[in-house]
């Protein structure tokens, strides 16, 4: 039985441009999902102000870029969103409808869906992010309405997905329906192309953001290089928080870094599958992470990762295996895994070598996809052995 499938979630107008973590992490799932024989996926996105629906074709799926307004969509919970949603789901008549957050996706989902099935994926966790907003209007913002939009679609999807036991760790009995752990799909160009790493090579793939601590990376560094002092870095990602970039920029001129720091603004995603392709390991110093795409990717393409015992990390890096966790802030932790690492040859080579096959089977995006399917079967078959009685779920 082929399954129609609709997910809903975010997509770039620009088919050159992919966004952050959330929006790649979907991409790939999409094209994985469109490579199967049994599934026919279409994807519903939004076009903030737009006045009339456009179509693409985009990893061999069908993305409709419904048109809804960008005004007061906080104030009236989604209501545009759900009203384009209703539409279209009553139009292509799906089996199961996926939504890619728990947040403004999901909820809209949930709430237009009705009596389809519907499957939520957790990428993120709000009540974590807003501890790291730097303006107290930003806390204040978030703090009323997608914490509350969150706890909403924790509480009432019957189905969750998440990349890493983290979500289901940290929501507990808040959770009401099923939670299944199907990891991070990761793109077959990170397995697919051969590593020709730069032994001292550090990397940095990410927003320059205060959440992200990269300073403390920069302290590490000047550390680590006492041991190895021909170690450098390089900063694949747009400064998001001038503030911090400025003080990024500074600390890196007083430690002397200048010419052991590169910074490389936003990148293509060609380019930062270069980047990966030319680096030794992968250091990710973040204060909050839920299920970071960079450790999965980095991992696929055999670099060990230096990371922070935050979040989902903990799931995605093995001790001392396929990498090094210290704790968020422990800059003597961080120089410390990466002079272990890279001190050592046979080590280095160690780590790179179980990174790539553990990636292999947790984190190809066709696996991945098997794993959601299976979950769309049971959301299927669960909603068709429920009592006749319809569940309103647009109250």
């Amino acid at each position: 039985m082929t399954l129609r499938v609709v997910l809903v979630g975010p997509v770039s107008l620009d088919p050159d441009r992919v966004g952050g973590g959330v929006e790649t992490s979907f991409a790939n799932l999409v094209e994985a999902l469109a490579a199967r024989s049994d599934v026919e996926p279409h994807v519903l996105t939004f076009d903030r102000g737009a006045g009339t629906l456009a179509s693409a074709k985009r990893g061999g799926a069908t993305v409709d870029f419904l048109p809804t307004s960008a005004r007061f969509n906080n104030l009236t919970l989604y209501r545009g969103d759900r009203k384009a949603l209703r539409t279209a789901f009553d139009a292509l008549q799906p089996d199961v409808v996926h939504g890619q957050d728990a947040i403004g996706y999901g909820f809209a989902t949930l709430k237009a869906a009705r009596e389809l099935p519907v499957v939520l994926s957790v990428h993120g966790i709000v009540r974590e992010e807003l501890k790291h907003l730097p303006r107290f209007v930003d806390r204040v913002r978030t703090g009323t309405l997608r914490v509350a939009v969150e706890r909403y679609c924790v509480r009432h999807a019957s189905y969750l997905v998440q990349p890493t036991p983290y979500a289901e760790e940290y929501f507990g009995s808040e959770i009401r329906g099923r939670i299944v752990d199907v990891g991070n799909p990761i793109g077959d160009q990170f397995f697919e192309t051969e590593p020709c790493p730069e032994p001292l090579r550090l990397l940095y793939v990410g927003a320059v953001m205060q959440r992200k601590r990269l300073l403390d990376l920069i302290e590490a560094l000047g550390r680590a290089r006492s041991s190895l002092p021909g170690l450098e870095l390089r900063v694949a990602g747009a400064v998001t928080d001038a503030p911090y970039g400025r003080a990024v920029a500074a600390r890196v001129e007083a430690l002397g870094l200048r010419d052991a720091v590169t910074m490389l603004g936003g990148q293509s995603p060609d380019e930062v599958l270069e980047e990966y392709r030319r680096a030794a390991l992968l250091v990710l110093p973040s204060g909050q992470e839920t299920s970071p795409m960079v450790i999965g990717e980095a991992m696929a393409m055999g670099l060990p990762v230096v990371a922070t015992r935050t979040g989902g990390v903990p799931y995605l890096v093995d001790q001392d295996r396929t990498g090094w966790i210290a704790d968020v802030g422990d800059v003597e932790g961080i120089a410390g895994g990466i002079v272990r690492i890279l001190g050592d040859e046979g080590r280095h080579a160690a780590f790179a070598a179980a990174a790539r096959a553990e990636a292999a089977e947790r984190f190809r995006a066709a696996a991945v996809a098997e794993r959601v399917v299976a979950v769309y079967r049971q959301a299927i078959a669960s909603e068709q052995c429920r009592p006749e009685e319809t569940v309103e779920r647009d109250a």
